[in-house]
């Protein structure tokens, strides 16, 4: 029988929290409320991942260093002098080091590509593993698939997480064109033909399984042609189809040639056939269940058409729980410092999660010089971006440096001229950025041990074991001197020293991972948040300046403080304000010494419904809640008739107050072509207190037009 909406209320909360709840209206086809759902972290936002390539990594079998194929560097790749080539390392030396990392507090590893690679391109080689031409197997320069196995059932006996780098936008180059020209041609100029050389119009066919059948000469604006040598190089065997590809010539990185054109010559996916999207879920979807993985970093995502994405990542984690993997970990590399495009990727795309390029640009910034907290602020700001019913900001991987752009230490010494003092102190402060803030950190292997490398790309990719290449040799480490001829796992390095340390606080206080982050105040170059969870309240301050800053700052826990982290600051508590002076360069951490408990009645207003226009025309949901509690609010909407609620997200901290936010609103954003263009829905916002207490905002309608 159906009960009506008082009754509903009465069910849905205390009688202490009823009397707080603001005014609901009328709600069509439905007289009960939904219930609370809290906020969503991500499989990730309980991790910190150590990043290994793994041809530079550790050298644990010299047998397979030429991939037992004789014949010199430029049949089998090897050269250990050369920085572009195969060096030796391998999952057998992975193996032996996992308890190194292990004992570094990571819980997760995540290795690049571990395929078959097209070994030679171009005067480099594809130690990197992004040339992948047999994705069915592992390379053997890296070992054989019993080696591979071993590593990650080992990985798992220590508790750590294997996340396997994956690309789906291209394999390595192997086709050419008829013409032997390469430069990009628009689909304006020449459109793509089906089998009878009748032109189609691509966007009406994305996935669908009318696609028409396409013609090696007919189809393409310059005919693919492959050697007799490599006709079947590829696997699995619809790889070796040419009509699977683009072949459009390289992408300019601008227009619609980022998605239809070759990345640096490699040869783009036909990532709108339905062949090549039922081939990669089958491909990707079979590592799970053969090599027992824990999670992807899928490599180029941005260059890849979002329809793909929407078919493939659903099937893979489906793939993943059935293999009883609940928290299988996907993010995707999207190179962009824009949060307003990194999140379509996972409000429109189903990723789970991205690499946080913004918080790379920022929190880089902020631990390079002082004066940079306003991005830091704007950047955490823009959290709400990322919330959904199944994701937020706390898991998605954040990291200051990599394999492509440089290493973080290269950052840091150009910026301080050289200092090596000033170097090593804001390498720890970076350090501290990374770790303290919401995200899940990455840190590139080698970090830990002072390295810097003179640029990006090749120059990073430094060997742990000891290195032929004479420059690495001589190459200057922070807060230590030039490893020579030494292996780096035997030379201890204060940054290894600071990172465990680090990584062995969080482990006992978890809300300095996964804990909300709540913004309390900032000054010229220092920012002060809490990290809190299940009662337990933390205050991080980071201050980048060169001489010391105080900060008067308000928290919510009424309690004396005690400070667990950092370089002995001075500070003063006074009810539920925490005076504190941080020396130059430095974080310091307190905890609270009591437990918060909620005392204010809970209710909850829902703004008026509008358009964001500073998103991608987002629907911008609203709310504020009285007090300064630990509270969190959840947004759920339907459509207007339906007695289906959806949940779209859940807040668990307020905006900070900028010139462009206000602050004091828990928020997320609803993407309104999930819904029909006429289409009037209803939102309601249900706030939850530490109490568990429940209040429901009034029901607000919205008219989506578009």
């Amino acid at each position: 029988m159906a009960i009506n909406l008082k009754r509903a209320l009465l069910l849905s909360v205390s009688s202490a929290t009823l009397a707080a709840l603001l005014p609901i209206t009328a709600i069509s086809n439905a007289d009960t409320l939904p219930s609370f759902k809290p906020i969503a972290r991500g499989a990730l936002s309980n991790d910190s991942i150590y990043f290994v390539m793994t041809d530079r990594f550790e050298n644990g079998n010299s047998n397979n260093d030429d991939a037992g194929v004789p014949g010199g560097v430029e049949v089998n790749g090897l050269d250990k002098k050369d920085i572009g080539y195969f060096h030796g390392g391998d999952f057998a030396g992975l193996t032996s080091r996992l308890s190194y990392i292990r004992d570094l507090g990571f819980t997760s590893i995540w290795i690049t590509p571990p395929v078959v690679q097209n070994w030679i391109q171009i005067g480099s080689a594809a130690y990197h593993g992004y040339w992948g031409t047999d994705f069915t197997t592992v390379d053997p320069h890296l070992g054989t698939e019993s080696e591979f196995k071993a590593m990650v059932s080992r990985a798992h006996e220590l508790s750590l997480k294997v996340i396997v780098d994956i690309v789906a936008n291209h394999t390595g180059d192997i086709i050419q064109n008829s013409y032997g020209m390469y430069n990009y041609v628009s689909l304006d100029m020449a459109p793509y033909k089906d089998s009878r050389g009748k032109v189609f119009e691509l966007d009406k066919f994305i996935g669908k399984q009318n696609f028409p059948k396409l013609d090696v000469k007919k189809s393409f604006p310059r005919p693919p042609v492959v050697s007799k040598a490599n006709k079947n190089i590829k696997k699995p065997a619809f790889l070796n189809d040419l009509t699977n590809y683009h072949n459009r010539g390289d992408s300019t990185f601008s227009g619609e040639s980022s998605i239809y054109g070759d990345f640096f010559g490699l040869d783009d996916l036909f990532t709108e056939k339905p062949e090549v999207v039922n081939g990669m879920i089958k491909l990707w979807s079979s590592w799970i269940t053969k090599f027992d993985i824990d999670g992807y970093r899928i490599d180029t995502a941005k260059h890849v058409n979002p329809e793909f994405w929407n078919a493939f990542i659903p099937k893979i984690m489906e793939t993943a729980r059935k293999a009883g993997k609940k928290d299988f970990g996907i993010f995707g590399e999207v190179y962009d410092a824009n949060p307003y495009m990194l999140s379509t990727f996972v409000q429109e795309q189903s990723f789970p999660s991205v690499l946080d390029f913004g918080f790379q640009r920022h929190g880089l910034a902020f631990a390079r010089t002082d004066g940079q907290v306003p991005r830091l602020v704007d950047l955490f700001n823009q959290d709400d971006l990322y919330t959904t019913a199944t994701q937020s900001a706390y898991g998605m991987p954040t990291f200051l440096g990599n394999h492509d752009m440089g290493r973080v230490g290269s950052f840091i010494h150009s910026a301080t001229y050289g200092d090596e003092e000033l170097t090593l102190r804001r390498s720890k402060l970076a350090n501290e950025v990374l770790f303290f803030s919401r995200g899940a950190p990455v840190l590139y292997y080698g970090d830990e041990k002072g390295m810097v490398g003179d640029s990006g790309d090749k120059a990073a990719r430094q060997d742990m074991f000891p290195t032929e290449v004479v420059e690495w040799q001589e190459e200057y480490r922070i807060g230590s001197s030039p490893i020579g001829l030494r292996s780096s796992f035997d030379v201890i390095n204060p940054l290894q020293m600071q990172i465990t340390q680090i990584n062995e606080l969080i482990a006992r206080n978890p809300a300095l991972r996964k804990g909300t982050q709540q913004l309390r105040k900032t000054s010229r170059s220092a920012i002060a948040f809490s990290r809190y969870l299940d009662g337990q309240e933390y205050l991080v301050i980071l201050n980048s300046s060169e001489d010391s800053d105080t900060l008067e700052i308000q928290v919510t826990t009424d309690s004396s403080w005690e400070q667990i982290y950092g370089a002995n600051a001075t500070f003063s508590v006074a009810g539920k304000k925490v005076s504190i002076t941080v020396p130059a360069i430095s974080t310091v951490v307190l905890k609270a010494k009591s437990t918060f408990t909620a005392k204010e009645k809970i209710s909850v207003n829902l703004a008026k419904i509008d358009y964001d226009f500073s998103t991608p025309n987002w629907l911008a949901l609203r709310a504020t809640v009285p007090g300064d509690e630990f509270v969190q609010v959840n947004f759920q909407a339907r459509v207007k008739g339906s007695s289906k609620w959806g949940n779209v997200g859940t807040s668990d901290r307020r905006t900070f107050e900028t010139d462009e936010v206000q602050g004091g609103l828990h928020r997320v954003f609803l993407t309104p072509r999930k819904f029909k263009s006429g289409t009037t829905i209803e939102v309601i916002a249900i706030a939850r207190n530490e109490n568990n207490e429940i209040a429901y905002s009034k029901v607000r309608e919205f008219k989506i037009n578009y």
